[in-house]
């Protein structure tokens, strides 16, 4: 039977991941990126945290123990929103920030949305201050919530930068979005405008161009809940990945 170090996507491959971005690259928040307070040559770790907030409180261990920096999104929802994990992370020297999907919830009304928006952002700034934010893709929502700040702008809310529409067409993004580190499973996972010129299939792919160090930058978002601290968990978020891209495909051809 095969034992957890067998897969992908499961904590070990992300201490092996981490390891190769320790010893080859240093590394920066958004904020320090936002900034331009970083050096030339840079890994930009972010983790969206959709769910199970433990798990991130897990990869923020390893990424501390490491010596590596990374920026932490945290949805405002009850069951993420955790302001005692939060803390420890913060604590652990990374970057917290908000993980919105306001428009989407306020169901493409702008104006509720920024209400939204300025209240969960009141609820982070009470456990520390939010430099950055990042959007929620939310795929089974027709609402795109980057569409926010076509209205309004995120500025006015003493918000540096935006995880997507504020950075540049020089990073290689690389997302394990869809269980895979290339685009083929992504609705709205992509920087807007830009085509990325490198693109891995799994983890050992990812680590592979990380040691070979050829390339200036790397900007790479996991979500936690998908790297598994078990075979029992990582059959289940396997099964429910492969449902998702069914499910994105489907969607992707209703929209087209």
């Amino acid at each position: 039977m095969l034992s957890i170090d067998d897969h992908d996507f499961t904590i070990h491959k992300f201490r092996h991941l981490c390891e190769a971005i320790a010893t080859t690259y240093p590394t920066i928040t958004m904020a320090e990126y936002m900034d331009k307070d970083h050096p030339a040559r840079f890994v930009l770790m972010r983790h969206d945290v959709d769910r199970m907030p433990g798990n991130a409180l897990e990869t923020a261990r390893i990424e501390h123990e490491l010596g590596i920096k990374a920026t932490y999104y945290f949805r405002s929802i009850k069951s993420v929103f955790k302001p005692e994990i939060m803390k420890q992370i913060l604590d652990m020297g990374h970057e917290i920030g908000y993980h919105y999907e306001t428009l989407s919830e306020a169901n493409g009304d702008p104006e509720k949305g920024i209400e939204l928006f300025r209240s969960h952002l009141e609820n982070f700034n009470d456990v520390c201050k939010v430099k950055t934010i990042c959007m929620h893709g939310k795929p089974l929502s027709k609402y795109d919530n980057r569409d926010l700040w076509k209205t309004y702008d995120f500025k006015d809310y003493d918000i540096v930068g935006e995880a997507y529409l504020s950075v540049g067409h020089e990073l290689n993004y690389f997302s394990d979005t869809g269980r895979s580190w290339n685009s083929k499973n992504s609705l709205r996972d992509f920087i807007p405008n830009k085509t990325e010129g490198f693109t891995a299939d799994t983890t050992d792919d990812l680590i592979d161009l990380v040691e070979g160090g050829e390339l200036d930058n790397l900007y790479i978002l996991t979500h936690p809940e998908r790297w598994s601290l078990n075979v029992v968990e990582w059959g289940l978020y396997c099964g429910m990945d492969m449902a998702v891209n069914v499910g994105k495909k489907v969607i992707a051809a209703v929209r087209t």
